[in-house]
């Protein structure tokens, strides 16, 4: 969203011509944590999901847990082989789209504050940020909605114990036991908060243990405050177990002059990409109940 050019003819202000492409948002981190998510900034969910160029209709291999998997073991000779059942099945999915409008805006407007497109197209590509981790998150699966985590089948539930970073500790587990590497865990604003500032029996702040606020990590494993998810709600999601699908473009902004915006005099801008969410596995991801309500 940063460093826009815009393409003008000397003496002409740089007013976007209708139908032209302002700039494309580069579509998150492509690789899984560790990333290029500065230290220095609390890291977004997006930030924390690896991503992955896929047509618009495309087939992904998912993987689901087998009850009596077999497993290797000791042979005699000539004995036969144990087989490990690994679970896998193809799945054929598609990419939808997810977009935004700007109310229209005078020509003159834009073109008098120089830095108002640019302005306008970061708003609203953040918009579109916050509308896929929702849908990351809690899409329900129906129409043009994602499969959220909350509705995909097979994932696993960790109730409330004792206190938010026990039970977070206690959903962490859940994944190292069946040899998972935890990549992430995503939170609402007010357990973050609450996490954050929680006191010990002295009074004091009760931190530099499992939570580390600057690095925003806890038990060393890093969260994301994810706008719009409700309190109490939380998810451990362990390494190659989800991914982010788009069509390589990123994120749209583009100005045009639709319906009676052209006698007006006033352009509007559309944000738009096209992502989905796939589960490679379910059950590395642990949904959290955080409070003990």
């Amino acid at each position: 969203m940063r460093g826009v050019s815009q393409r003008t003819s000397p003496g002409v202000k740089a007013l976007v011509p209708a139908g032209e492409t302002v700039v494309s948002v580069p579509v998150v981190n492509t690789q899984p944590i560790p990333g290029g998510v500065s230290q220095e900034q609390a890291p977004r969910l997006l930030d924390l999901i690896p991503a992955n160029r896929r047509a618009a209709v495309y087939d992904v291999l998912k993987q689901t847990v087998v009850a009596d998997s077999g497993a290797a073991s000791v042979v005699a000779p000539g004995a036969v082989k144990p087989t490990k059942k690994l679970g896998l099945h193809k799945e054929q999915d598609r990419l939808r789209v997810v977009a935004v409008l700007s109310e229209p805006i005078d020509k003159f407007t834009l073109e008098d504050a120089s830095n108002l497109r640019t302005w306008v197209g970061a708003e609203l590509a953040d918009a579109i940020m916050d509308a896929l981790e929702l849908e990351i998150l809690t899409g329900d699966g129906t129409g043009e909605h994602f499969t959220g985590l909350a509705n995909t089948s097979g994932i696993q539930t960790q109730a409330f114990s004792t206190d938010r970073i026990t039970t977070i500790a206690a959903g962490l587990a859940k994944l190292t036991n069946l040899s998972i590497q935890p990549s992430f865990i995503a939170l609402s604003a007010a357990d973050a908060l609450a996490l954050q500032t929680t006191r010990n029996a002295s009074g004091a702040f009760d931190l530099g243990g499992a939570i580390d606020p600057a690095a925003s990590t806890a038990w060393g494993t890093r969260f994301a405050v994810v706008a719009g998810l409700a309190a109490g709600d939380g998810y451990v999601v362990g390494t190659d177990t989800v991914e982010l699908a788009h069509d390589g473009g990123g994120v749209r902004v583009e100005w045009g002059t639709p319906g009676d915006t052209w006698t007006k005099n006033q352009v509007q801008a559309r944000v738009e990409g096209r992502f989905n969410l796939d589960v490679l596995r379910p059950h590395g991801v642990v949904r959290l109940a955080l409070t003990g309500a």
